[in-house]
């Protein structure tokens, strides 16, 4: 008889594609402490390796030591997502749901779920009321949600709000503005299997 098990879904190493999944398992075991109490490795240290593939993903410039960076920031990444498979395996015992709640793909489904591509911003404009903003950008292949995010501060990651959750393509405005305040905003493509990777923070003053 077939177990049921948490597997990685990876057709090759990938850096943009072992963040994407890394981010969605990270997301998912945080949300879901009470089931995976003691992830293996330790679930901070997972959030700060996949926080330095994305710095090291950015900051590649065409150079061959910063694409070498990124490949080995990717293969130490994928190691603990192979470790955590080990970990979600032994807590699921053959559970699917349980794998599936890890944020894992389960080894009885023939593809792996792709989550959507790192989106991007292409213009901001003037909301239909004062203090508003509205954010214009292309479709993402897989996405049929949307997170829009906003800070004053884009240098630290916790100071990020979610301002939009679940948002559709055509209904991209924030109102209720502080106005001349500059702001920064983001936004993330989305499905029943995750986030994607957030857009670039572009700044906008609202009046």
């Amino acid at each position: 008889m077939k177990t049921n098990t948490a597997v990685l879904h990876l057709k090759s190493k990938d850096p943009q594609k072992i963040y994407n999944l890394a981010g969605r398992v990270s997301t998912s075991l945080e949300a879901a402490q009470t089931t995976f109490p003691r992830p293996d490795p330790q679930l901070e240290l997972f959030k700060t390796e996949i926080s330095k593939l994305d710095t090291s993903i950015k900051a590649k410039d065409g150079s061959k030591i910063k694409a070498q960076a990124v490949i080995d920031q990717a293969e130490v990444v994928y190691s603990m997502l192979k470790s955590l498979t080990i970990y979600v395996n032994k807590v699921a015992d053959g559970d699917v749901s349980i794998i599936l709640l890890s944020g894992f793909d389960c080894n009885n489904e023939p593809v792996q779920h792709d989550i959507p591509d790192k989106a991007v911003i292409k213009r901001l404009e003037d909301g239909s009321v004062p203090c508003s903003v509205k954010i214009y950008m292309d479709a993402l292949p897989d996405a049929d949600r949307y997170k829009v995010e906003t800070t004053t501060t884009p240098d630290d990651p916790e100071s990020w709000e979610t301002e939009i959750d679940f948002g559709s393509l055509k209904k991209l405005e924030i109102r209720g503005l502080t106005a001349a305040q500059k702001i920064y905003i983001r936004v993330s493509g989305g499905n029943t299997h995750g986030w994607g990777t957030p857009s670039e923070p572009m700044a906008f003053i609202p009046r």
